[in-house]
């Protein structure tokens, strides 16, 4: 089992692996914290896009289910005629560019899931590091 796969196990099961790692969950939620305050306290701001947003995530990283529950959502808005896109950080990616994903995108210049979900729904998808700029290309 990789290092990857432990932590997770850990991370769902508890044990003395998660409990090493507590301290650092409580760094994590003091930096959440301090961002939280400085979008309250005006300093950063949230941007606002010209359309709604859904977000799908979880805590959980990987086998949570959050690309087939992307892609039955898009399933569902293109069902009511809606048009939908989808963007993404492309995890797993060779660099952090802003990219469009088409038929002739690799997983290693995507990311194997936004390929994935561009291929199965044909949905527009762009994945890049500022999801922002994802959203608006």
């Amino acid at each position: 089992m990789s290092f990857a796969e432990r932590l997770q196990r850990a991370w769902q099961e508890g044990g003395p692996l998660a409990q090493a790692l507590r301290p650092l969950g409580w760094i994590y939620g003091l930096l959440i914290e301090i961002r939280a305050l400085l979008y309250r306290l005006g300093l950063r701001r949230a941007e606002a896009l010209p359309v709604p947003v859904i977000v799908v995530g979880n805590w959980i990283v990987g086998g949570a289910g959050k690309t087939p529950t992307t892609l039955a959502l898009l399933r569902l808005l293109q069902a009511q005629g809606i048009a939908a896109g989808v963007i993404s950080r492309g995890y797993g990616r060779d660099n952090d560019e802003l990219r469009l994903v088409d038929r002739a995108s690799t997983a290693a210049e995507v990311g194997d899931e936004p390929l994935l979900i561009h291929l199965r729904s044909g949905a527009p998808v762009a994945v890049g590091s500022d999801r922002v700029a994802a959203a608006r290309a």
